[in-house]
């Protein structure tokens, strides 16, 4: 078999990165069979993809399935962090990122977490352009931004 041109991988890549964001812009978690059909690539080609935009920290695969676990902002399973704008919903990974979907959905959201320390109810309104509302509080981060990647299932 001859082997893809780097600008053909880089184009295929950049298909699959933007099928994979549109599905969960709209509020889908997208698997693999659905960006094949988005893309018109094959599954086999979109898992090569996969694999590329994983190593460039584009993607967070699930260590069982190849699916796609994390494409920041937006998570493919539960979290601690809900985002709603009107009809549509996400999960966030982080509190980063669930400021940060505002910012990638272009919206006004509303994020819905609980305080890592009391447990109590935390609810924000988030802009996209104008960041989070609200009269008080803060955001800790346990891990340094520069130290996400060591472990960013964990982060």
């Amino acid at each position: 078999m001859a082997e893809l041109s780097t600008e053909h991988t880089a184009e295929q890549d950049t298909r699959v990165r933007l099928a994979v964001y549109g599905a969960f812009a709209a509020g889908a978690v997208p698997t693999r069979a659905d960006v094949a059909r988005a893309t018109g690539l094959t599954p086999g080609v979109v898992a090569e993809s996969y694999e590329r935009l994983a190593d460039a920290h584009v993607l967070v695969l699930d260590p069982t399935t190849g699916e796609v676990w994390m494409a920041m902002p937006f998570s493919a399973v539960p979290t601690e962090f809900r985002v709603v704008a009107g009809e549509t919903a996400w999960w966030a990974n982080c509190a980063w990122d669930a400021l940060g979907v505002a910012v990638t959905t272009e919206r006004a959201v509303g994020v819905a977490t609980r305080c890592a320390d009391c447990g109590e109810p935390i609810a924000l309104d988030v802009g996209p352009e104008d960041g989070p509302r609200f009269a008080a509080g803060v955001v800790h981060f346990a891990v340094p931004a520069a130290r996400w990647w060591d472990d960013i299932g964990f982060t």
